[in-house]
């Protein structure tokens, strides 16, 4: 096995810099850190809400989608296709909430023309409930938008997106409340600004970034103003991911040496940030919080070559969760209130390079490979696996045949 060195390689990553142009970057990172999205929200791009750079900005519009058999009888889940908003070619759901517990479903559509520039001038956030998809309004002003998560009243935050004279990508904060979008500014003026979700009382969590800095400020959104969560000792930066009904926010923070999983609280007059602790490596990422406090994420092993997913709460701590056999590596992104779990299995070489990949449910200890709960003919669940409610319904994006990605709700048979 060899042992995982840092060394400059040339990223491409979905947060920060949110105002620098949209071109690659030298970035020391390990190669792991690359390619579970462990360091990838802390890049040189902007944000598409993805856990990696997706193949929806590199790769031809979907042409035609496999054919899903309508017999459930020996399948756990229906699937339900969400679909492509008139004028777009595809539709992405992003790793965040993509679905509340009414079984509403936010992500967007955009057109492929070939361009990255396309993904986000051409992008608009829907909701989509009871079978019908309503695009999100645009920001005046902003030819495009992401919408990344939901809380149950319906108000749904992502990033409206722009380009400047230069073609870098801008983007600021937003807020749909009843359908209507709101900006949510910035950290400070000039800054660009990203939401990725929002609890039942309205307050946002996401992050912010001013031009030509090499980190994003973890913020949250109350009282009609950002406000920056506090960092641990040594730490340079972060994001922060999701927030549950108690305000408990999950995420991470990081430096040139080192990304680590961590949750933020009200302490009565402020935030406090907690290390979630890991599991010999340098790299980590909490990713999902349910209402119960209970994290997961993703955490290395020493050498920083391997890592499963985890789950944590405060009285167990951290738990390494099983691998489908034979991967040898998981993210999981998503946690409910009866702690079924969604993510992906993995399978990367001792030198970082991609095997393969594929959508898992973790439940009561085990792990389960989804394409195997879902309908034969269901297109390869293998692209990206997003949220599941307390309905157990989940947020997936398959893989069509000539790469794009499929969105689909997975909804569990009675």
């Amino acid at each position: 096995m060899k042992s995982r060195k840092w060394t400059p390689v040339v990223v491409m990553t979905l947060f920060t810099a949110l105002a620098m142009p949209v071109s690659l970057v030298m970035t020391s990172l390990p190669a792991h850190a690359q390619r579970t999205g462990l360091s990838e929200r802390s890049g040189s791009l902007a944000s598409t809400g993805g856990n990696r750079m997706s193949q929806t900005s590199q790769t031809p519009p979907q042409t035609s989608n496999a054919n899903i058999e309508s017999n459930y009888h020996n399948a756990r889940y229906k699937v339900v296709p969400i679909g492509v908003l008139p004028g777009k070619t595809t539709s992405f759901l992003t790793v965040v909430r993509g679905v509340n517990n009414f079984e509403h479903v936010t992500g967007y559509s955009y057109v492929y023309t070939g361009d990255y520039h396309s993904l986000f001038l051409t992008s608009q956030g829907f909701i989509w409930q009871n079978g019908k998809l309503k695009a999100l309004p645009l920001l005046s002003g902003w030819p495009g938008t992401f919408a990344f998560g939901m809380n149950d009243r319906d108000q749904v935050v992502g990033a409206a997106n722009n380009m400047d004279g230069s073609g870098n990508i801008l983007q600021t904060a937003v807020l749909w409340d009843h359908g209507q979008p709101k900006n949510l500014g910035a950290l400070y003026s000039g800054w660009n600004s990203n939401a990725l979700d929002v609890d039942i009382w309205g307050v946002v969590v996401g992050a912010s970034h001013s031009t030509g800095a090499d980190f994003n400020t973890p913020v949250v959104w109350y009282g009609g103003t950002a406000h920056a969560l506090p960092l641990l000792p040594g730490e340079d930066g972060g994001v922060a991911e999701e927030i549950n009904i108690l305000g408990v926010i999950a995420g991470w923070q990081g430096s040139y040496s080192n990304q680590i999983s961590c949750i933020w609280y009200w302490n009565g007059s402020g935030y406090t940030a907690v290390n979630l602790g890991n599991f010999g490596g340098d790299y980590g990422n909490s990713y999902g919080i349910n209402n119960l406090g209970q994290v997961v994420g993703v955490e290395l092993y020493p050498g920083n070559i391997h890592g499963p997913g985890f789950l944590w709460d405060y009285r167990h701590g951290l738990q390494a969760l099983p691998l489908l056999p034979p991967d040898t590596d998981a993210a999981t992104y998503n946690i409910n209130d009866f702690g079924q779990i969604v993510g992906d299995s993995q399978v990367y070489d001792d030198y970082g390079n991609f095997v393969s990949n594929r959508a898992a449910i973790w439940e009561n200890g085990t792990v389960t490979d989804l394409q195997t709960l879902v309908p034969p003919g269901t297109p390869p669940l293998t692209y990206e696996t997003g949220n599941i409610n307390d309905l157990g319904e989940i947020t997936v994006n398959a893989t069509n045949p000539d790469g794009t990605p499929l969105a689909l709700l997975l909804v569990p048979t009675p």
